[in-house]
């Protein structure tokens, strides 16, 4: 039995994906933005399910959501799951003046991880994208895009730079990206030819599988290339660092 911390898990993606490792036994920490959204869902998911809450887009929400998790650890797996594709009445900045999809999918993400690091004593997913391959993330620039679907692409980009920079820095820790596919979710158009169920699978295999570490970027249960620009250390490290800058660690 592992415990197993999923960001963004009271819908889509990250609710399937809590369903199946609930059914396999294990722990999950099942995280919503408030605990009027949580706690339906968690009641609903059943099985052995721990409530820790917190808003992504405020920085000491993220902070007081690690809180609630180091309560529950040590932890075996935390999976980044959450995401935002800024539309309709979405605020276009966070709360501490960083643009929402950037504070939410990446600064969040990353100051969890750091918040975190000395409770992890085994895996770290980071959701990306196909569209992470479309993106050339500038660190000295990094939040400034303001159209939504080139802000989203750039924040998967950098999610998957930042599982490579921190698969370095935690020796006792496994961190991979995950692609979870085209599928019917709220952020996804429509005409997405997948569902959350496979992309479910891909996750709960990627918090179990025995040769993980045998590759850094996983999709379908299998290896997939990391998009050749976010293969540089030195382009990693520097959205690592400038990352840092944003949420005041380092």
């Amino acid at each position: 039995m592992a415990v197993i911390g999923i960001t963004g898990s009271t819908d889509g993606i990250g609710r399937a994906a809590a369903r199946v490792l609930l059914a396999d036994g294990h722990r999950v920490l099942v995280h919503a933005r408030s605990r009027e959204r949580g706690e339906p869902v968690a009641k609903a998911l059943g099985g052995d399910v721990a409530l820790v809450v917190g808003d992504l887009a405020r920085i000491d929400d993220v902070r007081r959501l690690a809180d609630q998790a180091r309560e529950h650890g040590p932890i075996d797996t935390w999976v980044h799951n959450a995401g935002v594709w800024v539309r309709g009445s979405t605020p276009r900045t966070s709360a501490d003046g960083h643009e929402t999809t950037f504070a939410v999918n990446v600064l969040a993400p990353h100051l969890l991880t750091h918040l975190l690091s000395a409770e992890l004593q085994g895996r770290l997913l980071w959701l990306g994208s196909g569209l992470a391959g479309s993106a050339r993330p500038q660190p000295a620039a990094l939040g400034r895009e303001t159209d939504p679907r080139r802000a989203y692409a750039e924040s998967k980009a950098c999610d998957v730079a930042l599982a490579l920079a921190w698969n370095r820095r935690l020796p006792d820790v496994i961190s991979v990206a995950v692609d979870p596919g085209w599928v019917k979710t709220k952020l996804a158009s429509p005409g997405a030819p997948g569902d959350v169920s496979s992309s479910a699978e891909t996750i709960a295999f990627c918090c179990t599988a025995p040769n993980l570490a045998s590759a850094p970027y996983w999709k379908n249960r299998a290896p997939t290339p990391v998009p050749r620009p976010l293969r540089d250390p030195a382009l990693q490290d520097a959205i690592f660092a400038a990352c840092d800058r944003m949420v005041g660690v380092g």
